[in-house]
C-alpha cells in the first residue's frame, strides 16, 4: 500500500494562519490614540451612575474602547490600556470609598481594574479570530464577568450598566425575568453593534472591509434593536397591570451622623434623643411601622445583653413605649452580643442585628446580617489552618486597635421573615424581611429574603424593610448609588422596599421601580445637620416572577459562555504556537 503522506508544513501553516487573528480593515498604531479612545470610555462611563445619572450616555459608553479592543495593533497594547482604563474608572469612581477604608479602597480598585483587560482579551478574539459581531460577543462577556464580580471575594456588584436606568422604568422591567444582569445585557448588546458599525464605516471608507461586512452590521442592528424593543414592550406591559395595592404605612427616619474609624460626628445620646424625637414627630401620621437605620446609636436589643447593660435597657423601654402608644411596629438596627464561655476560640460573638419591637409588647425579633462585608465586618481566615492570615490581616485593619480586638462578627443562619398587621389595614398580615445595608445590593440576598429557601415554592414576604448606615462614606456619591442599585432589588422579586439610611437616601420603592416620600434635608426642622423623616405608603405586589424561582441562571449561563471562548483563546494560542507575527503578518497576541 502506498505510504500516507503527511501534510506539508506550509500546508500546516496554512490551517494554522486561519486561526490567526484578522484585523477589521485598519489598525491603531499609537499609544497616543490608544489613550485617547480610553479616556474617552472613560469619560462616559463615569458620567452615567448617580448622582450625575446621564443614562443616554450608557448606550454608546463603551464604543470607543471597543474600537480600542478590536483595531489596536498589538494584543499587549490592547490589555494594557484596557487595565489601565479599569484602573483609572474605579479609583475615580470608588473615592467614596477612601473616606472609610484607604487600603482596602486601593486593593479592591485594583483587583476590580483587572476585570477589564480579561473581557478585552476574551472580545478580541472571538471577533477577530471567530468572526463574532461585538453585538453577540460584548454582552455575553460583560454580562458575565459582572455575575463574577457578585460573587467572587464576597462580591462587589456595584457600577453595573444596568444601574445607569434605575429611572427609566420600561427598560428595567426585564428584571423580573433574568436580573438586573439582563438590562446590562441589552444595553452591551447597543454598544456593541455601535461599534461593529463604527468599524465597518471606517474599514469602507479605506477600501477594505476585515472581518466586518455589512450583513454583519445589519445583523447586530438588528439584535440590538429587538432587545430594546422586546425590553421596552414588556416594560410597559407589567408597568400597566393591575397587581399592587397598598402596604403598610412606613415613616422612615434619616439620620446625618457621619462617621469613621477615627470618631463620629455625634454621641451615642444625642443621636438617641434625635431619633426619638423625630419618631415622635412622625407619629402625628399614624404609621403603622416606624423603621430606624442601622447600628443608630450603640445598644444590645436581645434579652441576655440588654438586662447587663443600663444604655440599651433605656433604649429598648423607651421605644416599647412608644411603639404601644402608638400601636405601630417599631424595625431599628442594633447589635447582638451572645456569650459562650465554654466556646474557647469565641466566648464572645457579636452580630449586625436587626430587632422588631412589637406594640403588643411581645418578644422581640431579631435577623442577624448573613452577608457580612470583608474587612468592614468581618475578616476571613479566622478558624482553622489558616488563622495566621487571618492574624495578619486582623493587625493591619483600624478597627482592631494594632491586632489587639478581634472585631470581626458572625454571620446570620437564615433569611427568615416577620409578620405584622396594619393598623390601618386591620386583618391584613404582612411578611417583611430585613435586609441589613448592602444585602440589599447583593442580588441573591433579596431574592432568598422573598422566597425564604431559596427555591420555587412561593413568595415569601409582601415587602423588604432595608436598614443602612451609609455615614461610613462621608456625604457624597455613594448614597444615589446605593438607592439606584435598591430599585432593580425591587423589580426583580416585585416587591415593595422601604429604606431608612443614615445620611439617606431613605425612601420608599414600589415594586415597578418607582421611588417616592425621598426624606429630603428641611433647613427649618429642629433637629441637627440634615436629620429628617418621612411617612409614605409601600405598596405590595401579587407576582411572583421568574427571577424569584430560578435566580442568576442567565448570567451564569453568561459567564459559562465567557469561560469556554477564553479556554478556546488558549486553544488557539497553543495550535498558533510557531508562528510569529512577523512572518504571517497578523498580531497572534
Amino acid at each position: 500500500m502506498p505510504r500516507k503522506q503527511k501534510p506539508s508544513r506550509n500546508k500546516r501553516d496554512a490551517k494554522k494562519r486561519s486561526l490567526l487573528s484578522t484585523d477589521p480593515g485598519f489598525t491603531i498604531t499609537t499609544h497616543r490614540a490608544l489613550l485617547f479612545l480610553s479616556l474617552v470610555s472613560l469619560a462616559l462611563q463615569s458620567v452615567i451612575f448617580a448622582p450625575v445619572g446621564w443614562w443616554p450616555i450608557s448606550f454608546v459608553c463603551l464604543v470607543p474602547w471597543l474600537i480600542l479592543v478590536g483595531a489596536a495593533s498589538h494584543a499587549p497594547r490592547v490589555y494594557f490600556h484596557s487595565w489601565v482604563l479599569g484602573l483609572a474608572f474605579f479609583f475615580l469612581n470608588m473615592r467614596w470609598m477612601y473616606w472609610s477604608t484607604g487600603y482596602g479602597y486601593a486593593a479592591l480598585a485594583i483587583y476590580l481594574s483587572f476585570y477589564f483587560p480579561f473581557m478585552a482579551c476574551v472580545i478580541r478574539h472571538v471577533v477577530r479570530r471567530r468572526r463574532l459581531p461585538l453585538a453577540l460577543a460584548l454582552p455575553v462577556v460583560w454580562t458575565g464577568c459582572e455575575m463574577l464580580r457578585a460573587v467572587v471575594i464576597s462580591g462587589f456588584p456595584w457600577f453595573y450598566l444596568s444601574h445607569s436606568l434605575h429611572g427609566v422604568l420600561p427598560l428595567i422591567q426585564i428584571s423580573d425575568l433574568v436580573g438586573a444582569y439582563g438590562v446590562t445585557f441589552m444595553i452591551a448588546a447597543v454598544n456593541g453593534a455601535l461599534a461593529d458599525a463604527v468599524l465597518f464605516a471606517v474599514a469602507r471608507r479605506r477600501g477594505t472591509t476585515g472581518v466586518t461586512a455589512w450583513r454583519g452590521v445589519g445583523f447586530s442592528a438588528t439584535v440590538a434593536v429587538l432587545l430594546v424593543l422586546f425590553s421596552f414592550v414588556y416594560g410597559w406591559y407589567q408597568i400597566s397591570r393591575d397587581t399592587m395595592r397598598d402596604g403598610p404605612r412606613v415613616a422612615m427616619l434619616q439620620g446625618d451622623f457621619v462617621v469613621s474609624v477615627y470618631g463620629e460626628e455625634a454621641s451615642g445620646h444625642e443621636r438617641f434623643v434625635t431619633y426619638m424625637e423625630m419618631l415622635d414627630a412622625a407619629a402625628s401620621e399614624k404609621p403603622d411601622l416606624y423603621l430606624i437605620p442601622e447600628t443608630p446609636w450603640p445598644m444590645y436589643l436581645n434579652p441576655e445583653a440588654r438586662q447587663a447593660n443600663a444604655p440599651s435597657r433605656r433604649s429598648f423601654e423607651a421605644m416599647q413605649r412608644r411603639a404601644t402608644r402608638d400601636n405601630a411596629y417599631i424595625v431599628t438596627g442594633s447589635s447582638s452580643r451572645e456569650d459562650r464561655p465554654a466556646d474557647v476560640r469565641a466566648p464572645i460573638r457579636m452580630y449586625n442585628s436587626a430587632a422588631v419591637i412589637r406594640p403588643d409588647g411581645g418578644a422581640v425579633g431579631r435577623y442577624d446580617k448573613v452577608h457580612l462585608v470583608y474587612f468592614g465586618e468581618i475578616v476571613p481566615f479566622r478558624f482553622g489552618r489558616l488563622r495566621f492570615l487571618y492574624l495578619w490581616l486582623n493587625k493591619l485593619m483600624p478597627f482592631s486597635e494594632g491586632g489587639t480586638f478581634e472585631y470581626s462578627l458572625f454571620p446570620g443562619s437564615s433569611f427568615h421573615h416577620f409578620e405584622m398587621t396594619p393598623q390601618s389595614q386591620p386583618g391584613e398580615v404582612i411578611r417583611f424581611g430585613t435586609p441589613i445595608c448592602y444585602e440589599d445590593v447583593m442580588p441573591y440576598v433579596s431574592r432568598r429574603f422573598a422566597t425564604g429557601t431559596g427555591d420555587s415554592s412561593g413568595k415569601q414576604v409582601d415587602v423588604l424593610l432595608n436598614i443602612s448606615n451609609d455615614g461610613w462614606f462621608g456625604r457624597g456619591h455613594q448614597q444615589p448609588q446605593h438607592l439606584s442599585i435598591s430599585v432593580f432589588r425591587a423589580v426583580e422579586n416585585r416587591v415593595g422596599i422601604a429604606r431608612s439610611v443614615n445620611t439617606g437616601v431613605s425612601a420608599l420603592i414600589d415594586p415597578d421601580g418607582t421611588v417616592h416620600d425621598v426624606v429630603a434635608a428641611d433647613p427649618s426642622n429642629p433637629w441637627p445637620r440634615a436629620c429628617n423623616y418621612a411617612v409614605g405608603q409601600l405598596r405590595v405586589d401579587s407576582r411572583f416572577t421568574l427571577y424569584s424561582r430560578y435566580g442568576d441562571w442567565f448570567a451564569w449561563g453568561c459567564a459559562a459562555i465567557c469561560f469556554a471562548l477564553f479556554f478556546d483563546y488558549w486553544v488557539t494560542r497553543v495550535r498558533t504556537r510557531g508562528l510569529s507575527t512577523e512572518a504571517v503578518g497578523h498580531d497572534v497576541g
